[in-house]
């Protein structure tokens, strides 16, 4: 018994050692300007699903009004486009998932669109089964796809926030059932409805999986993933979620010269006020339910809620860098993966 337990700590502190000299010699050898790549990632695609979301016939997309359900028939159409099936937990024939909330003391109707990709195990697996129920796995991609709307006849497009982030959604779906993983866990995608004015949601996509006794194994947000800041780097929350990160962080990089930063800054950032990272968006719903979350995004930059916030304005290739990363995130090994407590 002794035996075994000294091995056993051994092994830990040979394999700790080992990550500690890896991550100090990788961290001399970041370079997180250089140019970026990309492997999979169809960009004339996103840039049509950035431009169509953001175009003014969307009419910047608020909850509740027609430029809300113009946008949610194109994201039904992509979804079917890419071959995903509705939740059919949900019980219907489309993808639509209506919740109710409360704002400004009234009831109101928000509708997120939920989509699947379940699991297909290979023909080998499929004849061990008895039965062809999927995996009881699941792992989620959010992204809202609401925005400011119009102010008078000035249209919010919303490109970065949150165009980026659906396209995102969109190429993730797209790329998932060429990956070894998609035999075994099955892919739900939301775009969330309502996120701009409170995670309405991401409370009511978290609502249902918990009334669905659905507890995914981890949720990946992607909220503004289209503006480089001065870093050129992606920032990451709920990176603690994740065991061994320092060495994850080094393989993102080595895929396609993305750095990824841990540390965002806390402080006063165009006039906002201090801001909460973990309660900034989508996955916070997640996170009091202790579902694991990692989200992507980049800090409050000048196209901010601003008009200038356009299709044109993106770039491109780091949004595409960005998916792929995501993508590589979405994909850990469960065993890294670390409970909330």
């Amino acid at each position: 018994m002794f035996a075994r337990r000294h091995q056993y700590n051994l092994n830990r502190y040979l394999l700790t050692l080992a990550i500690c000299v890896l991550t100090s010699a990788c961290a001399s050898q970041y370079q997180c300007k250089q140019p970026l790549t990309h492997h999979w990632v169809d960009l004339e695609q996103v840039k049509a699903d950035v431009t169509k979301l953001s175009h003014d016939d969307m009419q910047g997309r608020k909850t509740n009004t027609s430029g809300a359900e113009f946008a949610r028939s194109y994201i039904a159409k992509r979804f079917a486009q890419i071959g995903l099936t509705p939740w059919a937990a949900l019980e219907r024939d489309d993808y639509q998932q209506p919740f109710e909330y409360q704002y400004q003391f009234s009831d109101r109707t928000g509708i997120n669109m939920v989509a699947v990709h379940l699991a297909k195990p290979s023909s080998e697996q499929a004849s061990k089964q008895l039965s062809k129920q999927s995996s009881d796995r699941w792992r989620v991609v959010v992204a809202h796809y609401d925005h400011l709307g119009k102010r008078g006849s000035k249209v919010y497009n919303g490109a970065d926030d949150n165009a980026s982030g659906v396209s995102g959604l969109f190429a993730i779906a797209e790329h998932w059932a060429n990956l070894p993983i998609a035999q075994d866990v099955n892919l739900m995608l939301v775009a969330t409805d309502a996120e701009e004015i409170g995670l309405y949601g991401g409370y009511g996509i978290v609502e249902e999986l918990t009334k669905q006794q659905v507890k995914p194994e981890l949720m990946l947000n992607l909220d503004m993933i289209g503006q480089p800041p001065r870093s050129k780097s992606i920032y990451i929350e709920g990176d603690k979620n994740l065991e061994q990160f320092a060495a994850l962080k080094w393989q993102l990089y080595q895929h396609n010269n993305l750095c990824v930063r841990e540390q965002r800054s806390h402080k006063p950032a165009l006039g906002l006020g201090r801001t909460n990272w973990l309660k900034a968006s989508d996955h916070y719903p997640f996170h009091k339910a202790k579902v694991p979350w990692v989200y992507l995004g980049v800090p409050p930059h000048r196209h901010y809620h601003q008009l200038t916030d356009t299709a044109e304005t993106i770039n491109y290739e780091f949004l595409a860098a960005t998916i792929e990363t995501g993508l590589e995130i979405l994909q850990v090994d469960q065993n890294q993966i670390l409970p909330i407590d």
